[in-house]
């Protein structure tokens, strides 16, 4: 039994391990497979869930076309309601 675990089962405060978030969850890296090395990216810094999965900055779909990111609309109107029942 770690320290971290005796500390957490006696009714202490645990610290996550390092590499991880304060809620406990491994961070996100990369999923974007680099066929001509044979292996995943795994880049951490800033990484987002698109429908492919998580990719870095380098990996987005965008970039991946060579086109610029799309700029983020202003969203749901606000004279829109959403239906509930």
């Amino acid at each position: 039994m770690t320290v971290q675990q005796n500390t957490a089962t006696a009714g202490g405060v645990a610290t996550p391990a390092p590499g991880r978030p304060a809620d406990g969850k491994p961070k996100p890296d990369c999923k974007h497979w680099i066929g001509a090395e044979q292996r995943h990216c795994r880049e951490g810094k800033g990484v987002r869930l698109y429908i492919q999965g998580h990719r870095c900055p380098a990996h987005t779909p965008s970039a991946l076309q060579g086109k610029p990111e799309p700029q983020p609309g202003p969203g749901w109107p606000i004279y829109r309601q959403e239906q509930c029942s």
